[in-house]
């Protein structure tokens, strides 16, 4: 049989490491700002066989206090809503305190989705810019989730002329 005094002390001790728990979980995300991620380039990579690659160049900007360490990412860029270029890599630098990371990507052609771009784009024809969207997980490997990052923009297709 448990001594109640035993019984009683482990009861206030399990309470108070749950507190202590609760209170460390707390402040670990109270001052924590999400990444931004900018894409810098874009570039054809050597194809392999029917698989087209192109590489991916980003700036992944991070507003806090402390590195971040990166599982990996994985990520789909959208041209006009179709997911044309996915991929994923584990191949991720940690992203440096107060700094903006160069990453380069390499991500494949969705040849279906691609198709199906260029049937949309030939039935409504070619339009001054095109919308694309980027979007990516980023897999943290410490104590914090997985985050969801989205850039979107247009890409001019004509050149406007100089006045």
């Amino acid at each position: 049989m448990i001594n109640p005094f035993l019984a009683r002390s482990l009861g206030v001790c399990s309470l108070v490491v749950c507190f202590l728990l609760v209170s460390a979980c707390s402040t670990l995300r109270s001052d924590f700002e999400s990444p931004t991620v900018k894409v810098t380039g874009l570039r054809l990579l050597p194809s392999q066989g029917l698989d087209q690659r192109i590489g991916v160049d980003l700036a992944i900007a991070n507003p806090n206090a402390q590195d971040l360490s990166l599982r990996g990412i994985s990520y789909t860029i959208g041209i006009e809503s179709f997911s044309v270029l996915s991929g994923v890599t584990s191949q991720v630098p940690t992203l440096k305190a107060y700094e903006e990371t160069p990453v380069n990507l390499v991500v494949s052609a969705n040849v279906l989705q691609f198709i199906r771009l260029m049937e949309q784009l030939g039935r409504t024809g070619l339009k001054d810019e095109v919308a694309y969207t980027f979007d990516a997980k980023l897999d943290f490997s410490a104590l914090l989730p997985a985050m969801r990052i989205r850039e979107s923009g247009s890409i001019p297709l004509v050149q406007k002329a100089q006045p």
